[in-house]
């Protein structure tokens, strides 16, 4: 592997230097992509959050925003680690997104180009390729989208396979580094998936290799499996917590149904040269299956006939050709559910079941096919014969495609048909999209025939170009400008920039800021999830991300009436607030009208507190029966806990079992005191999963904490003041968890309990003695504790007094809490240990108070009931009704909405 030039590298810095140049003339409020995809709604909200926490010297485990807390680190999309991530810690947000953009296409481009040039193509047929993938249907449209984790992790595969491939066939030991440090950085950009893809993807070149060069039998697959281990355990900050996560989260063990949708169809590999075909999301409703930002592959029709032509060179066509086999192997997985070969591999093959959208192996793909591109650009630089085939077969194209579109201009209700099928099967997303509406259908094939005409007449320039080539050597130029004129075409029509505060109305944050409080908020004001809890103020019950914890995905499920095991990290829109969510400290619900107005609801049952005691429970058997129990009209969260065993020591029913307040809050701890006068339950209605963890503080005596699988329980014996510290995982684990939760607690959370006599978390398998005596003395570090009445003093240790300083790490945990002190923890409804304090669902309270006084008019709710039936009442139970709740106010419009459009940019 030959070293980068000193013109190469100077040729990337001047490109790096642009980008830089391109961001600071740019508006500093406006970011590349659409004002509907992901980066308003997510990206933002994430990147925001992990650099006001890295501003502030705190690397954030946990996100108490979205979900009422999910894991931050784990979630792979942070990309807390990445080094390129830097520029955000000293960038405005916006322009530190448009920076990432640029400067990761150049890198993408760039590794096209060394892998070019290690094949020995000419450099301006690495250049080709570098620009061609950067261009294309698989890479630009994921700007549109606002997929900035994918745009960062795409740009180091060509890095990795060129590495790896210069590891097996030159046996150099810089291919080896180059390949590891690669799927290191690709681990850390942000997306977990394209790490998987780009290891296929070497698996798969691989072994063609091994099949088609006899040198690389015996090296190719060793070396690949040797470069990903070592990646992996130099990424192993990220990499282990991410897996450990994954391992909880709602996209672990999704159904066959989840994972196989977002297939490549067959009919869109008419993207390759006609990609407005079935419209986009720019300009004409996108009719086709799924979402065009990843069923496109275009290449242009002079990228597919100088595929072609690099497969019939007579000096590149068997590397073309090993491509081209990488290539069609991955396009067999990208169709997913479309052939009969993908319900074996999902149940059978590690790591299929867990990616949703197959149709993503179109990316490494496209790589081995716009290779195979550069071999015929290759063979055009330098003279090469050029296949007299070619011209016939590109005049064959253009005639075949002009006829089609004149069909299909004369004709164009003819597409009516697809779009009735593709929605009967529900893969067809933009609500525009009617096929009973008459002028939408002629649109949509009077576009479609417009497409196909278009890539005939580039079929037919880039034949004529062909035609006497060798009499006159300057025509070999035509065919990359036809190209260049296409991919530019397609990048104009496919760019777009928005402004992010659409997605973060002032009214909204102004509103919070004036009615503070330890609550959360459901909020509908984006048609899709909307994780910008972190802008606005306060946290949300819901979101848009795949790592939702399986657990508290399956509680919200069961409270839209659907089935648990069909959980996921996306929801139907909400249209009220059940009763239920009280326990999820629900305070308000907003959405938006009709007329775009943002309106707010006060959830008239109020939310309950972070900690509560609680002394009466019931002991269910998993988690089905505590959902069916949940929807029995007797049931109280704030008088019983549900729990799956038996707590140690048990809890002493009382109508006043003492006190418990949380004295201290923040997205990373809480502190709580306690009072108890009787043995009771401590309910946190805070987010717990199994990897958080308890660890002594310095001057405890107590060494030894113990937390159950998906319980939250912990067991110790200690006769004298001890302290404990509580953090989210170990830098080997990752959290998950279940439980309704509220905002999360990360950081080290410190307890002061005071003991003597052997003591056990409720629900712990293997109990380690009697109760615990928790002795009352003197406040330490808070001051904190209890005294029973007619205490004058505090008692020594093991004398029986009743005092206790408590601090407990938030998780829906439970604490058994006896009259001397015994304390026990559980929380988690799990499929292990599904013991867990569950909410009262009851009837709404008929209180109406206003929400707040906003500039506009107070107006009634128009075109949503105030009584709509809960959908998910079975004809057994009831969990409550649906219920706004009390009298909506209108909060300041949207900012004005659409896409700016940036011409070529």
């Amino acid at each position: 592997m030959k070293r980068p030039s000193r013109p190469e590298l100077l040729v990337v810095l001047l490109l790096a230097a642009l980008a830089v140049a391109v961001v600071l003339l740019l508006p500093a409020h406006l970011v590349f992509g659409s004002i509907t995809g992901d980066l308003p709604t997510q990206i933002i909200p994430w990147r925001a959050f992990a650099t006001a926490s890295l501003r502030a010297g705190h690397l954030p485990l946990w996100n108490p925003y979205t979900y009422s807390g999910e894991p931050f680190l784990g979630g792979f999309q942070s990309a807390l680690l990445y080094p390129l991530n830097v520029i955000f810690v000293g960038l405005p947000l916006a322009r530190a997104i448009n920076l990432s953009i640029l400067l990761h296409f150049v890198i993408l481009g760039w590794g096209l180009y060394r892998w070019g040039g290690q094949r020995g193509l000419h450099p301006v047929a690495g250049v080709v390729c570098g620009v061609t993938f950067v261009l294309s249907g698989v890479v630009y449209p994921h700007i549109y989208a606002g997929h900035l984790p994918n745009i960062c992790a795409m740009a180091w595969a060509p890095w990795i396979l060129a590495g790896l491939e210069s590891a097996w066939s030159e046996r150099g030991r810089a291919g080896l580094f180059q390949a590891s440090a690669g799927i290191c950085l690709q681990i850390l950009a942000g997306n977990s998936q394209y790490v998987f893809l780009t290891a296929v993807a070497a698996g798969l070149d691989a072994l063609v290799w091994s099949v088609g060069e006899r040198s690389a039998r015996r090296r190719a697959l060793p070396l690949v499996a040797g470069c990903y281990a070592a990646a992996a355990l130099l990424a192993a900050a990220q990499l282990f917590p991410g897996l450990a996560a994954l391992q909880e989260s709602a996209r672990n063990g999704q159904p066959y149904g989840a994972a196989s949708i977002f297939s490549f169809p067959f009919e869109n590999f008419v993207t390759l040269f006609a990609p407005r075909f079935f419209g986009d999301h720019l300009h004409y409703p996108y009719w086709g299956r799924w979402y065009i930002q990843e069923m496109s592959v275009f290449i242009g029709a002079a990228g597919v006939i100088l595929v072609l032509a690099g497969a019939f060179d007579s000096v590149q066509r068997k590397r073309a050709r090993l491509d081209l086999a990488a290539g069609a192997l991955l396009l067999i997985l990208a169709l997913g559910a479309n052939t009969p070969l993908y319900r074996p591999i999902y149940e059978f093959v590690p790591g299929f079941g867990i990616i949703r959208g197959m149709s993503k192996f179109t990316f490494p793909a496209m790589m081995f096919v716009i290779l195979a591109a550069g071999a015929g650009v290759d063979a055009l630089i330098q003279r090469r014969p050029i296949p007299g085939r070619l011209v016939f077969v590109s005049f064959g194209a253009a005639v075949a495609l002009a006829a089609a579109g004149l069909f299909l201009l004369d004709q164009p209700g003819q597409v009516a048909g697809y779009i009735r099928t593709w929605r009967a099967m529900d893969q067809v997303y933009d609500p525009q999209v009617m096929p009973a509406n008459r002028d939408f259908v002629e649109a949509a094939g009077t576009r479609a025939a417009d497409s196909l005409l278009a890539a005939g007449g580039f079929f037919f320039l880039v034949g004529g170009s062909l035609l006497g080539v060798e009499r006159r050597p300057w025509q070999r130029w035509t065919p990359l400008l036809i190209l260049g004129v296409e991919l530019a075409g397609f990048a104009w029509t496919n760019s777009a920039s928005t402004d992010p505060s659409y997605a973060t109305p002032d009214g909204v944050r102004e509103f919070f800021a004036k009615n503070p409080g330890d609550y959360r908020v459901l909020m509908q004001i984006l048609p899709s999830g909307y994780d910008g809890g972190f802008l606005l103020g306060e946290p949300d019950l819901w979101g848009n991300d795949p790592f939702v914890l399986r657990r508290y995905a399956e509680f919200m499920a069961f409270t839209r009436g659907i089935d648990p095991n069909l959980a996921s990290q996306t929801l139907r829109p909400f249209e009220g607030v059940p009763p239920i969510y009280e326990m999820l400290r629900c305070r308000y619900f907003f959405r938006t009208s009709r007329d775009n107005q943002i309106l707010a609801y006060n959830v008239p049952v109020p939310p309950m507190a972070r900690a509560q005691l609680i002394s009466d429970y019931q002991v269910l058997g998993g988690r089905d029966a505590i959902f069916a129990a949940m929807k029995g009209p007797n049931f109280d969260p704030r008088r019983v806990v549900l729990l799956e065993s038996e707590p140690s020591p048990r809890p002493v029913p009382s109508a006043d079992p003492g006190t418990v307040r949380a004295v201290e809050t923040s997205p990373d701890s809480v502190v709580i005191e306690a009072d108890v006068k009787t043995p009771s339950l401590l309910l946190v209605t805070d987010p717990y999963s199994r990897d958080w963890r308890a660890e002594p503080l310095a001057g405890s005596s107590q060494q030894a904490y113990r937390i159950l699988p998906a319980i939250i329980a912990w067991s110790w014996n200690t006769p004298r003041p001890s302290s404990i510290s509580a953090s989210p995982y170990p830098p080997s684990r990752g959290w998950a968890g279940w439980a309704p939760p509220s905002r999360p607690v990360g950081g080290p959370v410190r307890t002061f309990a005071h003991e003597s006599g052997p003591g056990r978390a409720a629900g712990a398998a293997d109990p380690g003695g009697g109760p615990l005596d928790l002795w009352a003395g003197p406040a330490r570090r808070l001051d904190l504790g209890r005294r029973r009445r007619g205490d004058a003093e505090p008692r020594a240790p093991g004398s029986g007094g009743p005092g206790q300083d408590l601090v407990c790490a938030g998780g829906f945990g439970l604490f058994s809490l006896e009259d001397d002190g015994a304390v026990a923890g559980m929380a988690g409804l799990g499929r292990q240990s599904r013991g867990v304090s569950r909410r009262q669902h009851r009837a709404s309270s008929p209180e109406r108070t206003p929400v707040l006084a906003a500039p506009a008019p107070a107006r009634r709710s128009t075109g949503l009931g105030r009584r709509a039936p809960f959908r998910g009442a079975s004809p057994g139970g009831r969990i409550g009704g649906l219920d706004f709740g009390a009298e909506e106010h209108a909060l300041p419009a949207f900012p004005p909405s659409g896409d700016d459009r940036l011409g070529g940019l």
